[in-house]
């Protein structure tokens, strides 16, 4: 390995690699500092009672990239360039393998045998107790009366009844939604009958969520991992021109000036490939970011339509409906065709959220305080007694109903609104 300046990152769950005189890497944490002769593939470390498998790469060309690090259509160094250095992306090969990105690009890291990385928590834990499944053989080990994906399969889950897997199948038109533990609607990205590549379905699959970070098609837009009682949703919107800070920043998290040093990320090459193949023909699958968008499988392709000004793609109904009436996709924009400033999110929990939008129509996702609502119709938020009325009349609410806790379980598989 050529020798070269380890960058210094701050990581709670590797400490920080600094550049010694000799030839030895120095790994400096609370339990200590820790050498490894330079020469070796795989350091193995202690720290904080965890046992971790860290793989160096071989970095050449100072602080430039090498190549690309793919995990089918994940493009791992790609995605680091668009969050903080020093986040934690977790892998699509294996449950065990994550990444760290430095500003050199992603470092690999294993953790020990018999544990698992969970990319929610940024940290490795028993495997039993996170929801991951890529390459493992047997995804219901220490689990029971409960449900979990199967990921070679288009729909596919398997019901754990004292660790032994039950496989069976979501009804077409459907997929299995892990954080819900249910069947939704939608359709898988690429047809799994037919190509054996990874694929990662959403960039919510990989990186931590509740947590900002950008984009490589433009230096403007941001995403954001929502997380709560009914899943983990993207979230994407633009920097404004508002004081010329129209950029965003990863290293920062905040919307800045535009420069060379802060778009660099923008090179064109995608987060994730995702293929734009379908298998079932007229299958209808709505836009995550746009309401009024849809796309129809027409000949083995995905195909976008737009409902007529005003109207929204109602994923209950599967037509085209008034806006206010209609349900659309969780995580779309609620700003278009919007006469008001302030607008209900989707919400199908409480009706808690809800987004401000400006004269772009760009969304700003806000919370109500504890026990309100969001009404739309007067632009505020109002206690929970009136929310069930309220909600009869406001698709973006369907579902909300004041017995449900954010700690509540699903009792079985089902298929559920979106």
């Amino acid at each position: 390995m050529a020798k070269f300046a380890a960058q210094t990152y701050k990581n709670k769950a590797m400490g920080k690699l600094q550049h010694q005189s000799f030839d030895y890497l120095s790994l400096a944490n609370t339990s200590g500092v820790i050498r490894f002769p330079r020469d070796q593939k795989y350091y193995q470390l202690t720290m904080t009672g965890k046992l971790l498998l860290v793989t160096i790469l071989c970095l050449m060309g100072g602080s430039a990239m090498g190549d690309d690090i793919m995990e089918g259509t994940y493009n791992v160094t790609a995605f680091c360039t668009a969050v903080k250095t020093g986040t934690q992306l977790g892998s699509l090969e294996t449950c065990q393998k994550y990444y760290v990105c430095q500003s050199t690009g992603p470092v690999v890291a294993e953790c020990q045998s018999g544990y698992s990385y969970d990319y929610k928590r940024s940290t490795c834990a028993v495997s039993s107790q996170v929801d991951c499944y890529y390459g493992v053989s047997e995804p219901c080990a220490g689990k029971n009366g409960t449900w979990v994906p199967n990921i070679a399969v288009c729909g596919g889950y398997y019901y754990c009844n004292n660790s032994i897997a039950m496989p069976g199948k979501c009804p077409s038109g459907q997929t299995f939604d892990s954080s819900k533990t249910a069947c939704v609607y939608g359709s898988c990205s690429s047809n799994l009958n037919e190509s054996n590549e990874t694929v990662l379905t959403s960039l919510c699959d990989v990186v931590p969520p509740n947590q900002y970070f950008g984009d490589t098609k433009d230096c403007k837009t941001w995403n954001y991992c929502l997380s709560n009682s009914t899943g983990v949703f993207l979230k994407t919107g633009n920097c404004s021109n508002t004081n010329n800070q129209d950029a965003y920043n990863p290293a920062t998290g905040q919307c800045t000036y535009n420069s060379t040093a802060v778009c660099s990320r923008v090179t064109g090459v995608p987060l994730s490939s995702v293929s734009v193949s379908c298998s079932t023909e007229g299958e209808i699958q709505a836009s995550d970011t746009v309401c009024g968008t849809y796309s129809v499988c027409t000949s083995g392709k995905w195909v976008a339509k737009s409902c007529d000004t005003g109207y929204y793609y109602d994923v209950r109904q599967k037509i085209c409906v008034l806006r206010q009436a209609a349900t659309p996709q969780a995580g779309c924009n609620r700003c278009q065709f919007a006469n008001k400033e302030f607008v209900n999110a989707v919400n199908s929990d409480n009706c808690s959220t809800y987004y401000y939008c400006n004269k772009n129509n760009e969304a700003t996702l806000n919370t109500c305080p504890e026990t309100y609502f969001f009404n739309e119709n007067i632009g505020a938020c109002k206690p929970d007694d009136g929310m069930e009325a309220y909600v009869k009349n406001n698709g973006a609410c369907y579902g909300s109903s004041l017995t449900k806790t954010t700690d509540s379980t699903e009792d079985e598989a089902s298929t559920v609104d979106a």
